[in-house]
């Protein structure tokens, strides 16, 4: 059996967040309303930051490469977890000793100890969003068998599969170290299809769109988003979707537990 035992004084703090926030409610960002700060490598979008009742601290933003630079050097995270997102063009993400070229769609799991980094590997910008957070569970840091390590997910190798209304992606449906289950995966709408009405969940959830238009109710009010755009759902909140463009729409959600 793989077992990692995690030391936080083992591992360099990087970033270390700020814990004392206020709780995130839902909210929708929309992606041409996102405020852009330049930076020495590219740009950022702040989304959110704050607390859920998950985690106790959750955080979003997106950073923008350009051609060659990266945002910083390689890191571990001792007590956090970390998604990242493709959103455009071509990125170079490392793992301990792994490294792989991700494009578009393509997601990447770093769980606490293993050390990560990333650099725009192509010759335009490149775009990704950065999910990370952090639970009260600090004395149950270890890598297992059972909670699995972190992995790549390169758009390209996810199946496919139609369905009915268009198609899915499943991307993961797994524990990670801080939480009982992770599952997130991409829904394909053809023009005018609604994926689902109005409902309501026991888990906070995502909606991150990535092709098309969209039109999320969120309590009967409307809202419509193209590529870029994320929604940020509170547990216990009604909500429904359906592609609102003239096209096939494509978005991640993801849950979890």
């Amino acid at each position: 059996m793989k077992l990692i035992l995690l030391l936080v004084f083992m591992f360099p703090a990087f970033n270390f967040p700020n814990e004392n926030l206020e709780k995130i409610n839902t909210s929708v960002f929309d992606w041409e309303k996102m405020k852009v700060e330049k930076t020495k490598s590219g740009e950022r979008r702040q989304i959110l930051e704050g607390k859920t009742n998950v985690f106790d601290y959750f955080e979003i933003h997106v950073t923008t490469l350009s051609p060659g630079n990266a945002p910083h050097g390689s890191h571990v995270h001792a007590d956090m977890e970390e998604l990242i997102i493709v959103k455009e063009g071509l990125v170079e993400q490392s793992i301990n000793s792994d490294k792989k070229i991700l494009g578009p769609g393509s997601v990447v799991l770093a769980l606490p100890g293993d050390d990560h980094g990333l650099r725009n590997a192509g010759d335009t910008e490149a775009s990704y969003y950065i999910i990370r957070w952090k639970t009260n569970q600090k004395n149950k840091l270890i890598q297992t068998e059972k909670t699995g390590s972190s992995d790549f997910y390169n758009w390209e190798d996810i199946e496919f599969q139609p369905t009915a209304k268009g198609g899915k992606r499943q991307f993961m449906d797994r524990p990670t170290v801080l939480l009982e289950n992770l599952e997130m995966h991409v829904t394909t709408l053809n023009e005018g299809i609604m994926s689902h009405e109005e409902h309501v969940h026991a888990n906070e959830e995502i909606i991150l769109v990535i092709k098309g238009e969209v039109e999320e109710s969120i309590d009967g009010i409307p809202h419509r988003l193209g590529p870029g755009s994320l929604i940020f759902l509170t547990d216990n909140v009604p909500h429904g979707i359906k592609n609102a463009g003239k096209r096939q729409c494509e978005y991640f959600a993801f849950k979890w537990k």
